[in-house]
């Protein structure tokens, strides 16, 4: 594929962390999901001043389920959990 002249290619950045919410639960996490250009440069695109890179949308992350196994103490279940 070629570009036609005087076209500008822009290379398009994704990236994601672990956002805590609370104190209040063990599992009040959320993935944040943000998007960049690549033609700044990282020098720049990396200083959280910059303010470069745009939150695109916020993933969820549901709590963790205990499975219920009849004759395992509470501590044994929640260690299997994790």
């Amino acid at each position: 594929m070629t570009l036609p002249v005087g076209s500008t290619l822009v290379p398009v950045l994704f990236a994601s962390d672990t956002t805590h919410l609370t104190n209040f639960s063990s599992d009040g996490k959320v993935w944040s999901l943000y998007m960049s250009i690549g033609n700044i440069r990282s020098s720049i695109r990396n200083k959280p001043t910059s303010h470069t890179w745009v939150p695109v949308a916020i993933l969820l992350n549901s709590p963790k389920r205990i499975k219920k196994v009849p004759g395992w103490s509470k501590e044994k279940q929640e260690h299997a959990a994790m």
